[in-house]
């Protein structure tokens, strides 16, 4: 028997849980899929259970994205081998078709299934609305507006796996199965996750916010303190001012300038990024003092991999 499982969860962070669970597979020809939302089952420990006896029973286990669900499943309490020698992921798959495509779930349903669905619409509209973000998760959503998603969701995959396996050329099998090995270590890293030392991290914060506002302070000397310096427009206008004509505000372009304004831009703008990429992020995102990251596997189209929030 071969199922595609889907969760959605309370967020993207390490820590957040799944609270809905979806299946599908097929039965005798027919595609069978169900819903088991937390929120609306009196006993959620029954439905771990009966979800449970579907993934023993399975030969394949099929996901998109799989290093997502397999964590949050973890953490509902599956055993980490239950998956580890028979999953598939057809994200993966995707990407090594053609890695230069988007490997969304709904962009590849539309593209190979020739399905698209206003369930998806349905959940944006509502998001929109009620002013929500992705980082939200998605337990804000109604049942009645989320499950159908959910329920299309496993649908995609399983028909995605179906379509997409027998096109991936035999010989890009080994790294197939290589990329799913990959998958299992990088879930082991992220749970092992990264000491922080909070001590460092909160200096180093004060250190940069410190300087930040120096810098703030004196390209308000020099132009005013209306002048914002993440402005496209403002920056040429004031070094046109200053007597620089120039054609972009870039890094680069901006190190070519002999100018005190272009220099202090330039050092403003890599303090914020360094504040706010680095040790911001390091303040708020360790538990427990550990940081677990996340390693996008499938996120570029060069090859490399990124880091960041999870995609669920």
């Amino acid at each position: 028997m071969i199922i595609a499982i889907d969760t959605e969860t309370t967020g993207v962070r390490w820590d957040d849980e799944a609270f809905m669970i979806s299946i599908a597979l097929i039965n005798n020809g027919t595609m069978l899929s169900y819903v088991y939302d937390r929120r609306e089952i009196d006993d959620w420990d029954a439905a771990v259970h009966e979800v449970d006896r579907y993934l023993s029973a399975a030969d394949s286990i099929i996901m998109h994205n799989a290093k997502f669900d397999i964590q949050k499943l973890c953490r509902l309490g599956y055993p980490f081998d239950l998956f580890a020698d028979k999953f598939e992921d057809t994200q993966a798959i995707a990407h090594l078709i053609d890695e230069h495509q988007p490997t969304g779930l709904k962009y590849l349903a539309q593209k190979y299934l020739g399905e698209s669905t206003d369930e998806d619409e349905v959940l944006k509209v509502y998001r929109r609305k009620n002013k929500l973000k992705k980082e939200d998760g998605y337990e804000p959503i109604p049942h009645d507006i989320l499950a159908p998603y959910a329920k299309k969701d496993a649908e995609f995959t399983l028909q995605l796996y179906n379509m997409l396996y027998p096109r991936l050329a035999k010989e890009l099998h080994p790294l197939y199965e290589i990329e799913k090995q990959l998958t299992l270590a990088l879930l082991r890293i992220e749970a092992q996750g990264l000491s922080v030392n909070r001590v460092y991290v909160t200096q180093k914060r004060k250190e940069y916010g410190d300087r930040i506002y120096k810098l703030k302070r004196r390209i308000g000397e020099l132009v005013g303190t209306d002048f914002n310096p993440q402005s496209h427009q403002q920056v040429l206008h004031a070094l046109n001012e200053r007597g620089f004509v120039v054609s972009s505000t870039s890094k680069d372009a901006l190190k070519e300038v002999d100018d005190e304004l272009a220099r202090l831009i330039v050092a403003l703008r890599e303090a914020n990024k360094i504040k706010a990429t680095y040790f911001d992020a390091m303040d708020v995102e360790p538990i427990d003092g550990i940081l677990h990251p996340n390693f996008r596997q499938h996120g570029t189209r060069t090859g490399r991999m990124s880091s960041g929030l999870a995609e669920a």
